[in-house]
């Protein structure tokens, strides 16, 4: 059973004398374990609802259209941690003294479905399995990395069988969709493992939908752990030459190519990223998958609306990782700076705080780019990229806009992917 955390005014549960803190315990005879049981049993017209109220039960009963909610926010659940210990793993790359959740291992089929989170599979058993797709729970986003069973575990140092490919067919026989990714661990499972890797998934392409590559992140923090390599330019060249070949080979059911890299290869080898009609649904941008792309569009149109001056001389700073900088320096800033008055630069900052290995805005610290700055005498404002906070509003050493502001002396806004909010703020 689930704690209900509120009630809707006005709503059915609330016409039904559900009230917040009763537990939900069963609708139409199913027990409601989480958020997910609750979303999926109330879509019956006639509902049958066991309550629990100061440890008494209560029974209700509902009638109501088919899409019509009931109007009850539940508690969530612990998410399920991961019992993996993989050799790349970045929460254990991260420094002493950050804030608690930073290191939880996640590992949650249930939040893979609502929010786009990786999931291996490893800790899914028949019976999760058959809820997926009882309740069908689709898309699913997947960790592969290798589909070699001694390869993957060794990537993922389990002990026991996971049955991957097992699990992954099943949920294709059941219409569940999936989105699959591979974290490149340069001597691992690159090479003729990756080949293999993309072979066996795209026997299941009816449901697997794609496969992610993206390159092995790697700190400064790596004591005790296995050593790796992180990816080089002249790899990052070969991969992508490689790419062409399966764009020919592989295309998935949309008519879409079955395998993406990251836009991090593109940069690492100093290539232009491949143009909008390549990727397609933009099935993994929040996995850094056509993020530059997008970007570079989004750019050209709104540019279509950028003034030709602005009254007043304004200069502003635009903060990102090392590995975009050039992006925007190629096709940002000269349109930028052919507006009148308007005076933009950027300025890439090193990560210091993972090391100089960890190159994308992301993953910045606000101690880094106040820092590094220093004192930007002259520049009225400066921008930071939306992706370096979560959803707090606070960036990964617990330092806010307001607090980075304050050190600068200077206003601090969030970039917010549109530019002409820039100019318009520069007015």
């Amino acid at each position: 059973m689930i704690k209900i955390d509120s009630v809707e005014i006005g709503s059915l549960a609330e016409r039904a004398n559900i009230r917040s803190g009763d537990f939900l315990v069963a609708m139409n005879g199913h027990p409601v374990q989480d958020f997910l049981d609750y979303r999926f049993f109330q879509s019956d017209e006639k509902l049958r609802i066991d309550l629990s109220r100061d440890g008494k039960s209560q029974t209700v009963k509902i009638t109501k259209p088919y899409d019509e909610d009931l109007g009850l926010e539940v508690v969530s659940p612990a998410i399920h941690a991961c019992s993996n210990n993989c050799v790349f793993c970045f929460i254990r790359q991260n420094p002493k003294g950050m804030r608690k959740p930073i290191y939880f291992f996640d590992e949650d089929y249930r939040y893979s479905f609502l929010y786009g989170n990786y999931v291996t599979l490893t800790d899914i058993g028949d019976e999760e399995l058959k809820r997926i797709a009882q309740q069908r729970l689709s898309p699913l986003y997947i960790s592969v990395h290798a589909t070699d069973p001694e390869v993957r575990k060794r990537l993922l140092r389990f002990t026991g069988e996971d049955r991957l490919i097992e699990k992954i067919e099943y949920l294709a026989r059941h219409r569940i969709d999936m989105h699959t990714q591979i974290v490149l661990v340069p001597g691992w499972n690159d090479g003729e493992i990756l080949e293999r890797t993309i072979r066996d998934l795209y026997r299941l392409k009816s449901h697997v939908k794609s496969v992610a590559v993206v390159p092995v992140g790697l700190t400064k923090h790596r004591q005790h752990l296995p050593q790796l390599w992180s990816v080089q330019p002249d790899q990052a060249k070969t991969l992508l030459k490689q790419s062409r070949k399966w764009d020919k080979l592989y295309r998935n059911e949309d008519g879409c190519p079955f395998v993406y890299f990251t836009d991090e290869f593109y940069l690492l080898a100093d290539q232009t990223v491949p143009s909008r009609h390549h990727y397609g649904a933009y099935y993994q941008i929040e996995n850094g998958v056509g993020i530059v792309r997008d970007m570079i569009d989004s750019f050209k149109r709104q540019q279509q609306k950028f003034p030709e001056s602005i009254p007043a001389h304004r200069r502003i700073l635009f903060v990102t990782g090392t590995l975009a900088a050039p992006v925007l320096e190629k096709f940002v800033l000269p349109r930028l700076n052919a507006i009148g008055n308007l005076h933009v630069d950027v300025f890439p900052v090193v990560n210091e705080f993972y090391g100089e290995t960890v190159t994308v805005a992301g993953l910045l610290t606000g101690c880094d780019i106040a820092r590094q700055i220093g004192h930007p005498s002259g520049c009225d404002t400066i921008w930071l990229p939306p992706r370096c906070l979560n959803e707090s509003g606070v960036l990964l050493d617990d330092m806010t806009p307001d607090e980075i502001q304050k050190e600068l002396k200077t206003p601090v806004r969030v970039f917010q992917n549109d530019f002409t909010e820039i100019i318009e703020n520069a007015r």
